[in-house]
């Protein structure tokens, strides 16, 4: 019967202790505690870019009509209204990672015990894009950048509504989504809500100051059900998303921007990287002159698609408060 023999250098050794010797090993695991959460990415609708730049038209009004006469029906018809659409442009979004020929061979001189690390660099490649994509998806502004796409407080920021510190939350949302749906020319019916987490920490104090509370339900996000919020308003319950990427706006006072959004109107145009059907960011091996390095890169392209402007959406400016308003 063979048996397998190791040999193990002292010189590896850190520490003597009586008894002992203590060898410098690593964790099993990787902690990882990096941020792969992006709700509005899991609800948006993906659908492939009708070239370089996404376009259309809106229907702003039918042709119009009137009463008559059952014996005098002449009418002169007028035409409905179109406009074409606002042209976006596809933008990309990329990231890379190398490893040098001295990493490769450190990795197979130890026998790649640690190659899950390269793996997961890799991997992780997306997620860097993803995150990328989550800030440009509110902050983005093809206007100071070029190489961004425009995000919500560009496309949303020709008509704000600010929530003043004296006002309460809860109030001054539902009567903007009730004057967004109290409308005969067009159907508005917003469907959630996109905010940062200290404007659902007031919604909260608002309800608990008046011995009630936020309602939670289960509401499907990255394909995964989860506890949300629930705001009572107008046209019913509406769904809270509280996202991180949704930063605050830094002066005095503290701005929470915060976003109402018909969601079946919010789409993400991308062009398949090389042929992919798959919307999300695409990694490949890139080949170098010298064979003997690797070099991975990962890219995206798509731009932001709000159908509607301002009638079906809304940026509401929150103000940073101290004191709790009631919101009866």
């Amino acid at each position: 019967m063979e048996q397998e023999t190791k040999t193990l250098s002292l010189a590896a050794a850190t520490a003597f202790v009586d008894g002992a010797i203590i060898i410098d090993e690593f964790d099993d695991e990787i902690f990882d505690d990096v941020m792969r959460d992006h709700p509005l990415w899991g609800r948006m609708d993906k659908r492939p870019a009708p070239g370089e730049t996404t376009g259309g038209f809106d229907q702003q009004a039918v042709g119009a009509a009137r009463s008559a006469s059952p014996r005098a029906l002449g009418f002169t018809a007028t035409s409905p209204t179109r406009l074409a659409r606002t042209r976006r442009n596809i933008k990309a979004i990329v990231t890379n990672r190398s490893f040098g020929i001295f990493d490769r061979s450190v990795g197979m001189q130890q026998t790649r015990p640690f190659s899950d690390l390269t793996d997961k660099d890799v991997r992780d490649m997306n997620s860097a894009i993803m995150s990328e994509w989550n800030t440009n998806i509110y902050e983005g502004d093809e206007g100071g950048d070029a190489t961004e796409f425009d995000g919500l407080r560009t496309l949303l920021g020709g008509d704000i509504r600010t929530v003043d510190a004296l006002v309460s939350v809860a109030n001054s949302l539902d009567d903007i989504i009730l004057e967004m749906v109290n409308r005969s020319d067009r159907g508005v019916r917003p469907t959630a809500i996109f905010t940062n987490a200290k404007v659902v920490q007031f919604l909260i104090r608002e309800f608990e100051a008046v011995g009630d509370k936020l309602r939670t339900e289960q509401i499907l996000v990255n394909g995964s059900p989860r506890q949300l919020f629930m705001l009572p308003t107008a046209i019913g319950m509406i769904p809270l998303f509280m996202d991180v990427f949704n930063a605050s706006i830094a002066g005095t006072p503290i701005l929470y921007p915060t976003f109402i959004l018909t969601e079946r109107l919010v789409s993400w145009q991308f062009v398949r990287v090389l042929g992919s059907p798959n919307p999300a960011p695409r990694t490949f091996e890139i080949a170098l002159l010298n064979d003997l390095d690797q070099e991975f890169t990962a890219v995206m392209f798509g731009a932001l698609e709000l159908l509607g402007g301002v009638e079906h959406h809304k940026y509401v400016s929150v103000e940073h408060r101290d004191t709790i308003v009631s919101p009866v």
